[in-house]
This record gives C-alpha cells, structure tokens and sequence, in this order.
C-alpha cells in the first residue's frame, strides 16, 4: 500500500512539472474534482485530465475534496525549503 503511495506521488509530481514554469519555483493548477462514489470511499479523486491523488479516507483534505466533486479548485504548488518564520505551537 505505501508502495502505491509513493508510485502515484512520483506520477503525481511528474505530471504537474509539465506545467511548472522554469523561472519560478510554484505553480497554480485550476481543475475539476471528480470520483466516482466507489473511488472517493477509497480515497481516489481525480484533478483534471492530468492528476489523480489519493488521500485517507477521514483526513481534511480527504473532507475537503469529498465536498469539492463536481467544481473547479485552485491548486498552488510551491517550494517549501525557503525561509520561513518560526512558529510555536501549543
């Protein structure tokens, strides 16, 4: 299972470096949710015509899309080794 995690992130990230421009280090993707109702209750959902992630089933992100089916979301993917302020958390 984790194999297939690792397999679809790696398809995942490949596909989305297609449209990633050379200059800038982040990209915003504009795409449709979709899953058919046995796919989302495992977790599947589909970005476009170019990306399919899953994500466990319960999790917020998994909540998030599981309400987003059917409608367009902003997806900004950026580079998180720059500098970033310290937080605390409690």
């Amino acid at each position: 299972m984790r194999k297939l995690l690792w397999v679809t992130l790696a398809l995942i990230l490949v596909t989305l470096s297609v449209s990633w421009a050379s200059d800038r280090d982040e990209t915003v993707l504009t795409v449709q949710v979709s899953s058919a109702d046995h796919e989302a209750m495992e977790g599947y959902f589909s970005l476009g015509d170019s990306a399919t992630v899953m994500v466990k089933p319960g999790s917020d992100l998994y909540k998030f899309l599981a309400r987003q089916r059917g409608r367009k979301i902003k997806v900004v993917l950026s580079d998180a080794a720059g500098p970033e302020l310290s937080r605390l958390e409690r």
